[in-house]
């Protein structure tokens, strides 16, 4: 079976994972405040590497599959994507809020806080997604029709979104629940969940929307069960080890409601998912300007921005270990260490962005063709390759230094950086860049404000953490 092929790419994720588990198996507490800071950041982000690889693998079975139904169908989970990703925004701002908030209460040695901060997050998220669910379901419709979706759609849209709906549930609890893990220092455990999700997928995938011997083919609902089973079993696992490991048994969701906590996480969270979920915004504007030069246009920035993903995968990894490194040493009152982590973190960025640079740049014709050999799209995506990847360092930079600000209970410069190099720079300047220099314009607006934004943030970086002796939040 064709699932074989897809899932082989995962195998060596499996074997570098039981390699980097030995690390995890002892002070998964400690090792962000005692253990030497380069050596603690590399271990933790390796398998936050495999697991982000696997999420991004699990994306691409779906559309791989769902590919293989035809265009009419490929075409409903495209409408459906956005509405995904935007709920998927809130609930990994959520996550971000929670891991601030419980990783400074550990650094500070308040443990039961902490524990008490992770039991009010899963059941805000558990009440949010049953409100998400019940207002998803009823708006189906209206909303997908507001959306452009035409009648030969609606009909696959909702047998996506009706399941995916229903098993909402199981993905958000599993995002926080994984941050929980991650704020008290154990990466291993969520990298090992992702990459069992990506699996399932792998594995079901095709079983369930083309059928199996006796199992009957149910097209792309099957691709939303296959979903929701994958989401199911991360929240299983996950709740089975916080319930025998940190007293966090799901029965916890039911107690008592306490606003007050929930409140302190919406600070960190609302500025984050907005901040998340003005990138689907800025890539459907570029494909609204590019369109005018042809579909060869779209399709070039599409190849390039998807190629970029992949070394940006390190850069995400090591954000979402910075931040718990970060607030766990906010809580201690560890700044050396949390300076010298920014450092090693903002090296690797930079000299990431140049290796990659130099990778793209003098082979940017060779990555066009591998993807794509019309003339146009392969000179389009090398005009591409030839400005934005020498902006990867800086870029790298903004995405840490708003983990950090996030980690320190201070959501709003650093997402506010994040919304700015989209909409308060790049977007007016690619409109105005375009009517001078076409596709060039638009391109050199991206590097205009990757690299305005980038210095601003280590600007930020340096005022909040470095030019005057910090002194620590309440842990809450």
């Amino acid at each position: 079976m064709e699932v074989y092929h897809i899932f082989r790419p995962l195998r060596p994720c499996f074997i570098i994972l039981l390699l980097c588990k030995m690390p995890y198996m002892s002070k998964t507490q400690t090792n962000f405040l005692t253990s030497p800071v380069g050596k603690t950041l590399f271990l933790k982000s390796l398998p936050m590497f495999l697991g982000i690889f696997a999420s991004i693998a699990y994306n691409l079975v779906d559309t791989y599959f769902v590919a293989k139904l035809g265009t009419q169908q490929l075409a409903a989970m495209s409408f459906c994507f956005p509405v995904v990703m935007i709920i998927l925004n809130l609930m990994m701002g959520i996550s971000t809020g929670v891991n601030s908030l419980a990783s400074r209460a550990i650094g500070a040695k308040e443990h039961a806080h902490a524990t008490d901060i992770a039991k009010k997050g899963l059941q805000f998220t558990f009440l949010s997604s049953l409100c998400i669910s019940l207002i998803g379901l009823l708006t189906i419709e209206p909303l997908f029709y507001f959306l452009g979706a035409d009648e030969s759609l609606m009909p696959f849209i909702k047998d996506y979104m009706i399941i995916w709906y229903l098993g909402v549930v199981f993905m958000n609890m599993s995002i926080v629940g994984n941050s929980i893990f991650r704020a008290k220092g154990n990466v291993f455990y969520p990298s090992m969940i992702l990459i069992l999700g990506a699996a399932l997928n792998a594995i079901l995938d095709p079983i369930l929307i083309f059928g199996w011997g006796p199992i009957p083919a149910i097209g792309i609902q099957g691709a939303a069960l296959t979903t929701v089973l994958g989401n199911a079993l991360s929240a299983y696992l996950i709740f089975t080890k916080l319930g025998r490991n940190e007293q966090i048994p799901f029965t916890s969701i039911f107690t008592s409601f306490d606003f007050s906590v929930v409140k302190k996480i919406l600070v960190i969270a609302l500025p984050t998912a907005l901040a998340n979920s003005l990138t689907p915004v800025s890539t459907a504007f570029t494909n609204k300007v590019l369109v005018s030069y042809g579909n060869a246009a779209v399709a070039a920035n599409s190849i390039a921005t998807r190629v970029e993903t992949v070394p940006f995968i390190a850069i995400f990894a090591l954000a979402s270990v910075i931040a718990p490194f970060i607030g766990q040493n906010w809580g201690a009152n560890n700044h050396t260490r949390i300076r010298e982590g920014i450092k090693k973190s903002f090296l690797f960025s930079h000299l990431l962005g140049i290796g990659c640079a130099l990778l793209f740049i003098l082979q940017r014709a060779s990555i066009s063709a591998f993807f794509d050999q019309s003339p146009q799209v392969v000179e389009i995506t090398s005009l591409y390759f030839s400005m934005i990847p020498l902006t990867y360092g800086l870029l790298g930079t903004v995405f840490l230094t708003t983990h950090a600000m996030n980690a320190v209970g201070k959501p709003f410069f650093g997402n506010l950086l994040s919304a700015a190099r989209l909409i308060v720079i790049y977007l007016p300047l690619a409109l105005l860049l375009n009517t001078y220099s076409g596709i060039e314009g638009i391109f050199l607006a991206r590097f205009i404000a990757n690299t305005l934004v980038g210095t601003l943030a280590s600007v930020l970086t340096y005022r909040t953490f470095f030019k005057k002796p910090a002194v620590a939040t309440e842990t809450t």
